[in-house]
C-alpha cells in the first residue's frame, strides 16, 4: 500500500509525488502474495510481474496486467509424470502445500496420473503456516504427516510446495527426534516442484541437510549469467544506502553486529555477545544454506524481468522521441509514470535474448515461454550442498517438450 502513497505518508491512492511513482511491480514467490497483488494493483493497471507460480484469479479483469515469470504449471506436471514413468516410479505418496493450488492439484493432476498408471499411497497436506500461539498444533500435524510418510513403502515422494514449505520440511526432521517418531527407513527419493526454492531461517544455519540428499526437484530454467558471482563478490554491507535489506541479511549471515551504541534499536548488552562487522566479510565464504552464489530458480525469474521491463521502457522511449517534437509529448518517463498500463501490451509482444543468450517472450496466456531444468541435491558436511542440472523439459512450443534425464549424473540418497 506504501508504493500507492507519497514517500512518508501512507495514505493509499494519494500521490503527489509523481518522481517517485512507480512504473512497474515485481512480486513473489508465494500465491498468496501475487494474489493479494493482482487483486489490488490492477485497479491500478501497473505491469506486475509475478515469479512465484499463478494465483487463482479473477481473469477477465485482472489478467491483462500481470505477467506471470514462471511457465504453465500443467507443463511442469506433464514433466513430473513423464519423470516417474522414465524410472518405473508408479507407487508414490504426495505431500502437497494447503492452499487453492493444493486443492486443484488434487482436483485435476491427480486423476492425470492416475490414468497414466501411477498409483498413490497417501496424500496428506502440509500443516497451515501460522504465526501465531496455534503453534503447538502446527507441529503436532506437521509430527503426524511426517510419520504417514516415512512409514509408507514408497520410494519416491511428490512434494508440490512453495517456498516457505522449505522451512518446515527442515524443521521436522529435527522434531521427529526428539518426539521419537520410528521410521521404517528413510531413503526416500523427494521429487519437488519449481514453486519451491531453498530459505531457511536464521536458527536453522546449523541444521544437516541430510533430507535433501539425492532429491530431485523441477526449476525454471536457468543459465549462467556471466559476471554475476563477481559481482556479487564486490557487495559490502554499505552497498547502497537505499537499500536496508543487506545489513540486516549481512547480521544474520555471519553471526556479528554494527559498532556503535544502538544499532538498528540492539542494546549494548547484545552487541557485546557478538563480533562485531568488519564490512569486509566475504559472501563467497558462507555454505550455500545461509547464501548460494549461482542465480538459479526464482532469482533468474527476477533477472529476467528487469531485462524485460528495461526492454519495455526502451521501446517507449524510441517510440516517444519519434512522435515528441511534433506533436509536443511529455518525455518517456514521465509518459509511462502517467500511463503505466501502456507498458502491459508492450511487454506481452516482446521478445529478445538476455545476456545469458535466453531468448524471453510471453504466450497469449501471459506466461514465460520457458521449460524446466530437473536438479539434483548434493549435499556435504559443512551444510552445504550443490544444485547439478541433470535434465530437463522445453518450453509447451519448442520441438523438445519430451524430458531429457541423464541418469549417469544423478547422486541417489
Amino acid at each position: 500500500m506504501e508504493l500507492l502513497s507519497s514517500k512518508g505518508r501512507l495514505i493509499p491512492n494519494y500521490n503527489c509525488d509523481i518522481q517517485k511513482y512507480p512504473v512497474a511491480i515485481i512480486g513473489g514467490p508465494e500465491t498468496e502474495v501475487c494474489l493479494h497483488m493482482a487483486i489490488i494493483l490492477h485497479i491500478y493497471k501497473f505491469p506486475q510481474f509475478m515469479y512465484g507460480s499463478a494465483p487463482i484469479t479473477n481473469k477477465d479483469k485482472q489478467a491483462g496486467y500481470y505477467h506471470q515469470m514462471f511457465p504453465n504449471t500443467d507443463h511442469q506436471y506433464k514433466g513430473i509424470l513423464q519423470l516417474l514413468q522414465h524410472f518405473k516410479w508408479t507407487w508414490i505418496g504426495v505431500v502437497s502445500v494447503n492452499n487453492d493450488n493444493g486443492e486443484k492439484f488434487v482436483q485435476n493432476v491427480v486423476p492425470m496420473f492416475a490414468e497414466s498408471g501411477i498409483c498413490f499411497d497417501f496424500i496428506e497436506r502440509f500443516p497451515m503456516i501460522s504465526y501465531s500461539s496455534d503453534i503447538v498444533n502446527m507441529v503436532k500435524e506437521g509430527m503426524k504427516m511426517y510419520s504417514v510418510v516415512m512409514n509408507s513403502t514408497v520410494n519416491s515422494v511428490l512434494i508440490l510446495g512453495e517456498i516457505d514449505i522449505m522451512i518446515i520440511l527442515r524443521m521436522v526432521p529435527t522434531m521427529a527426534k526428539y518426539e521419537d517418531i520410528p521410521l521404517k527407513g528413510n531413503g526416500k527419493i523427494w521429487i519437488m516442484t519449481a514453486q519451491m526454492d531453498f530459505t531457511s531461517l536464521p536458527f536453522q544455519k546449523q541444521e544437516d541437510l541430510d533430507f535433501l540428499r539425492g532429491a530431485l526437484s523441477f526449476a525454471v530454467h536457468s543459465r549462467e549469467v556471466l559476471g554475476f558471482r563477481e559481482f556479487l563478490q564486490t557487495i559490502k554491507p554499505n552497498f547502497s544506502q537505499e537499500d536496508g535489506f543487506i545489513r540486516v541479511f549481512w547480521k544474520e549471515a555471519f553471526g556479528c553486529v554494527f559498532s556503535g551504541s544502538m544499532v538498528d534499536g540492539e542494546p549494548n548488552s547484545m552487541m557485546e555477545s557478538q563480533p562485531i562487522c568488519t564490512g569486509e566479510e566475504k559472501l563467497e565464504t558462507l555454505p550455500a544454506s545461509v547464501f548460494e552464489m549461482d542465480m538459479t530458480g526464482h532469482s533468474y525469474s527476477t533477472y529476467s524481468t528487469v531485462y524485460i521491463l528495461a526492454q519495455a521502457l526502451n521501446v517507449v522511449h524510441s517510440n516517444t522521441l519519434k512522435h515528441r517534437a511534433r506533436r509536443g509529448e511529455v518525455s518517456p518517463v514521465e509518459l509511462v509514470k502517467l500511463h503505466p498500463w501502456k507498458l502491459n501490451k508492450i511487454v506481452r509482444s516482446i521478445s529478445f535474448n538476455n545476456t545469458a543468450g535466453e531468448t524471453l517472450s510471453f504466450n497469449q496466456n501471459g506466461e514465460l515461454e520457458a521449460g524446466f531444468d530437473v536438479i539434483n541435491w548434493v549435499t556435504f558436511p559443512n551444510k552445504s550442498f550443490k544444485k547439478v542440472k541433470v535434465g530437463g523439459i522445453g518450453s509447451v512450443t519448442s520441438q523438445e517438450d519430451m524430458l531429457m534425464i541423464y541418469e549417469e549424473a544423478i547422486i541417489w540418497p
